[in-house]
């Protein structure tokens, strides 16, 4: 862990999936001793208090012209939809991480996940609700909004996943979208940890539109999939946040969870 983080948690990732129950056991162990510290970014500042945030122009509000040129794509908007204005309201009161599983998921991504999960279970509390999806062709919930369960679980649950099946990323964000809906509008924030590059299902742009704030952990630093996630964060009226290694991760949480 001193010497190289990143691949200290792909190994205990890899080991915590070992065919020996014995040393899978021990892996796991760790890990839970491990990760809980790792995805720790305290308590999000705005919990409980009301700021100004962007919201679609379906509310009242002050016309928000930076969001609404990059919801646009840089275009005079030819929607109404396109158009964003700002208001204050109470801060986010739900947020839902949703863990890509599909083909590209590998020791060192696996173990990204467990720590992005252990942020936000960290998080959570009476007034912030907590959500945990992993997806590939079909969302797994490993935790609703309206459960309980410890974290050592869906860490364990998250700890077992290995790269399996297609992108189904429209899909995902509508789950999302489900588990988020009991709490008003402005209260709602999705995290995709993902490549942001689909293989199946409808066009994931479109649904990113039906979700108040979707922040998207970048897991991938190529052209092409860092193009895409910019454009998902900008139709879910979000940020592109890199999350490749380790410590990018860790400031990113931060930043989505401030």
């Amino acid at each position: 862990m001193a010497q190289d983080s990143d691949a200290a948690l792909g190994m205990l990732a890899d080991l915590a999936a070992a065919t020996d129950p014995g040393l899978r056991a021990q892996a796991r162990r760790l890990a839970h001793r491990l990760l809980p510290p790792l995805g720790r970014v305290g308590e999000p500042r705005r919990r409980g208090t009301r700021r100004m945030v962007s919201r679609p122009a379906a509310d009242e509000g002050d016309l928000d012209v930076d969001r609404t040129l990059e919801r646009s794509e840089g275009r005079r908007p030819r929607d109404p939809q396109e158009l964003v204005v700002r208001q204050f309201a109470a801060a986010p009161r739900a947020v839902c991480l949703l863990v890509d599983r599909s083909g590209s998921m590998n020791g060192h991504a696996v173990a990204l996940a467990a720590v992005a999960a252990s942020a936000v279970l960290s998080a959570s509390g009476d007034r912030l609700r907590c959500s945990v999806v992993a997806f590939s062709s079909d969302p797994m919930i490993l935790l609703s909004s309206t459960a309980r369960r410890p974290p050592a679980a869906v860490v364990d649950d998250l700890l077992s996943l290995r790269g399996h099946g297609s992108t189904n990323l429209s899909r995902a964000l509508r789950v999302a979208a489900e588990e988020l809906e009991a709490v008003p509008p402005g209260g709602r924030t999705t995290l995709l940890l993902s490549d942001a590059l689909h293989t199946a299902g409808g066009d994931p742009v479109a649904a990113a539109g039906g979700l108040d704030c979707l922040h998207v952990l970048g897991t991938n630093p190529d052209g092409d999939a860092v193009a895409a996630g910019l454009r998902l964060a900008r139709r879910g009226q979000g940020r592109f946040l890199p999350a490749t290694r380790l410590a990018e991760l860790t400031h990113s949480l931060t930043e989505a969870l401030a």
